[in-house]
């Protein structure tokens, strides 16, 4: 298993027969409409950044653990209080022992919650402030940055790298389905060695065989489309994006956060609608935590080779938010 930023990933493994089904072909077309849909940090002739998943969630498990950290806090206070103040009746009976033992495993769980929930933590903050994916269209390679030096990035062959669209798990509060676009590297036996996401997700209250889900589904084809145009003809043959922000600021924070409410607005449902307004104040405190976490983080940084491949860039400078 490899944690991806957004979730734990099975490798050295097969293919799933729905991953076979739901792949993206770097040789086939996979929608008339590309767009990028705000998943596009910088372009220029040689290289398209895109963002990965993990950008436009961020915040999200900061959110989550900073509860969890407070429930731990609690539960080994209340441990540790229990086991330094037993009662005079209880310490003359033989239940000292059991009741000894069980607030001690109490209080080393509630450690381990908490250690996990740091951790988590720690995804989001003091770390880097995005983790790009970058498409060389001269090289005809892709690189995923996972951190500093030349074995924190996954580099995989367009040609050979392995793009589908993945569903995840219906979110029991929301009741929302969400997707997004998954790579997978393979060895030489078809087996998934290394993976990274890619782009923006989508997030639909219908269920994808519906007209409504299925078309909002589709945006991530749309979405990979046009990186797909973007390795075959170049910047020319498409439109220009409105570049996701790389400058560190609560403003920028909050376009990112913002977009994503106005994406659940556009499918025009009441109950999504409501959703939304009862979510905003969410929304807003998770645009702050995304800023937090990147205040508190580094800018990625290449590896030599991965810029020398790139570096006709010096003479057509990218484009930058």
């Amino acid at each position: 298993m490899a944690w991806d930023g957004i979730i734990w990933v099975k490798l050295n493994r097969p293919l799933t027969e729905e991953e076979k089904a739901r792949q993206l072909k770097v040789d086939v077309a996979a929608s008339d409409n590309a767009k990028d849909d705000f998943s596009v940090f910088s372009m220029n002739d040689v290289f398209l950044e895109s963002s990965n998943v993990e950008f436009r969630q961020r915040g999200m498990l900061t959110y989550g653990c900073l509860f969890i950290v407070a429930m731990a806090v609690m539960m080994a206070w209340a441990a540790l209080y229990a086991l330094t103040h037993i009662p005079d009746n209880v310490a003359s009976r033989g239940e000292l022992t059991f009741g000894l033992i069980f607030m001690g495993g109490f209080f080393v769980f509630a450690l381990f919650i908490g250690f996990i929930a740091l951790w988590g933590l720690h995804q989001e903050n003091f770390t880097w402030t995005r983790r790009p994916v970058r498409f060389n269209r001269r090289a005809r390679m892709v690189y995923a940055f996972r951190g500093a030096g030349a074995k924190g990035v996954i580099a995989v062959p367009w040609d050979m790298a392995f793009f589908f669209v993945e569903p995840r798990k219906k979110d029991p509060i929301s009741q929302t389905s969400s997707f997004n676009i998954r790579c997978h590297v393979l060895d030489d036996n078809r087996n998934v060695v290394q993976s990274f996401s890619v782009g923006s997700r989508v997030t639909t209250l219908s269920a994808e065989s519906t007209e409504h889900g299925g078309k909002i589904v589709s945006g991530l084809s749309d979405q990979f489309e046009y990186i797909r145009r973007y390795m075959d003809r170049g910047p020319k043959a498409l439109s220009y994006p409105e570049l996701v922000p790389t400058e560190v600021s609560l403003a920028n924070s909050m376009k990112i956060w913002a977009r994503s409410g106005k994406r659940m607005l556009a499918e025009r449902n009441a109950f999504v609608s409501l959703l939304v307004l009862l979510f905003s104040p969410f929304a807003f405190v998770t645009a702050l935590l995304h800023y937090i976490g990147q205040r508190t983080s580094r800018q990625p940084v290449w590896p030599d080779d991965v810029l020398q491949d790139c570096e006709q860039a010096a003479v057509d400078e990218p484009l930058k938010a």
